[in-house]
């Protein structure tokens, strides 16, 4: 009898979810999701075969084969792309002994199972991570390599980089000495000088930390300001506080600074979207359009189901050139999806299990060598396959030259180079939709032309031909612009506004 307990525990737990980990990116051909089981604690992920529908069993072969035992509970982080020929996966996890680890994967087109390249600790002058720590990764392109974030015992946000010239991890010190309530954590880039970073930062706010032009971070959170309205990340904490005199025009629907999950989109108009659960289980957005951050209408639940537990953890997957988003949680035990595509709210749907079960490829694997790390937190020369963003695989042969190759393109699709005009957001995922009369205040934009971030004194600002002026709402409630945004236009505040991310009008929740 205890034998069929034991036996019934283990079914159990390799075909629930639990309470997951998850993160999600796009590949050019479809989503990629990994997530981890925190009873196995295994990272699981989706056939990495399908085209554009993701497909996930619960209990299947697709599991990463990792050498470095992922810690329970551990956040993830990855970034990938198609090559034309396979998918690629590289993924950050927290092993039990608390060090980020690195592992790269290719594909098995035919069997729909990833073969691992190597894997490799983050070593160096890495400072401790906190225990509670969250991550996020963004893949800049085939020459500025990767950027990874984490928070550290004191809990601020810190910066990872690797570049392919260099061949080597390094450490790029801290984003942001504010406080932030842990472990969500979420970025997201349009430009390789032009990274966003959210977190929670407390019960009221959301904090948001943007590199810009002149490599330097500019911290700011919403609905309340900081004081002067942004820190530097060389501003030590005990100057960096709450403006508690400027007065918040919006509030974040059930926020209550304990979401473990956050996750952030950029539409072809360079709106910023970040989203959470609430403390109520349902999915929310803000989103950051013309300088000034304001929440979003929500979706009945046909569209935005309740996710099983109150500030769940969620994974955004977004595609830059179609505006497309797919943002995935636990919905009654199930991977769920939820989709924005064609410009509208698609029915909310069940991620379907693969139609074919997964085979195991009779090609081994390579797997990490003794070799696969060096003291300093680079590589040895018998691990540079796959840690990078494809520059750096040039030694795998054809298929790695050709990702090299496929990934300089996308970088001029989707917007790896920086607009040659300011980055006006919408309402809307797409370009045509009046602002939000309301809001508090944005990042400062830093677009090739548009400010001279390297002068102590801004240049005074042009709209380009036809591009929409700034405009605010006259109401007594001035939401202060940032940095070296241009002056605000004023307009009478009634005025018909377009709902974005159409799909039908907004509905209370049930």
């Amino acid at each position: 009898m205890a034998r069929l307990l034991s036996g019934l525990l283990l079914l159990g737990a390799a075909v629930s979810p639990a309470c997951a980990a998850i993160a999600a990116w796009w590949t050019e051909i479809g989503p990629q999701i990994i997530l981890q089981n925190q009873t196995t604690s295994q990272i699981r992920y989706s056939a990495c075969n399908v085209n554009d529908q993701p497909r996930y069993s619960y209990s299947d072969s697709r599991f990463f084969s990792l050498s470095h035992s992922p810690k329970n509970g551990t956040p993830l982080a990855g970034a990938g792309w198609w090559n034309q020929l396979n998918t690629t996966a590289s993924i950050f996890y927290i092993d039990n002994n608390n060090n980020i680890v690195n592992a790269f994967f290719y594909c098995d087109m035919a069997t729909g199972l990833f073969e691992q390249t190597g894997e490799w600790v983050i070593g160096g002058d890495v400072p401790s991570i906190h225990t509670n720590s969250g991550l996020a990764t963004v893949l800049l392109g085939d020459e500025a390599g990767y950027r990874v974030y984490f928070h550290d015992d004191d809990g601020a946000i810190n910066e990872l980089g690797y570049t392919p010239n260099e061949n080597a991890w390094r450490y790029h010190g801290v984003i942001s000495q504010d406080i932030n309530a842990l472990p969500a954590l979420a970025a997201a880039f349009s430009g390789s000088n032009n990274i966003t970073v959210v977190s929670p930062r407390d019960a009221q706010n959301l904090g948001a930390t943007r590199l810009n032009r002149d490599d330097t971070w500019y911290r700011t959170t919403l609905p309340h300001p900081l004081q002067g309205n942004f820190s530097l990340a060389v501003t030590n904490r005990s100057d960096i506080a709450i403006n508690e005199t400027a007065v918040a025009n919006f509030s974040l629907p059930a926020w209550d600074g304990k979401t473990k999950g956050i996750g952030i989109s950029i539409d072809s108009a360079y709106t910023r979207y970040v989203w959470y659960i609430g403390s109520d289980g349902f999915l929310y957005s803000v989103a950051d359009q013309n300088f000034t951050w304001g929440p979003r209408d929500n979706q009945s639940s046909a569209f935005w189901p309740k996710a099983d537990e109150p500030n769940a953890e969620l994974a955004v997957a977004y595609d830059f050139k179609s505006s497309m988003v797919r943002i995935y949680y636990l919905v009654r035990g199930q991977l769920s999806e939820i989709k924005f595509q064609d410009r509208v709210w698609k029915a909310w749907a069940t991620v379907p299990e693969p139609t074919t079960p997964a085979i195991v490829s009779s090609t081994p694997s390579a797997t990490s060598s003794p070799d696969a790390s060096s003291a300093d937190g680079g590589l040895a020369p018998g691990a540079k396959a796959g840690i990078g963003v494809g520059v750096s695989l040039g030694a795998i042969a054809l298929g790695a030259i050709i990702a090299v190759i496929v990934l300089a393109r996308r970088k001029k699709q989707q917007g790896f180079e920086q607009s040659p005009y300011p980055e006006e957001g919408s309402t809307t995922l797409g370009p045509d939709t009046p602002s939000q009369s309301y809001g508090s205040p944005a990042l400062a934009l830093a677009s090739a032309g548009q400010y001279e971030w390297d002068d102590k004194t801004p240049t005074p600002v042009t709209a380009p031909p036809n591009e929409p002026q700034h405009i605010h709402q006259l109401d007594g409630r001035n939401a202060p612009t940032e940095m070296y945004a241009p002056e605000p236009m004023y307009e009478l505040p009634i005025q018909p506004y377009s709902h974005e991310l159409p799909a039908e009008p907004p509905q209370p929740r049930q």
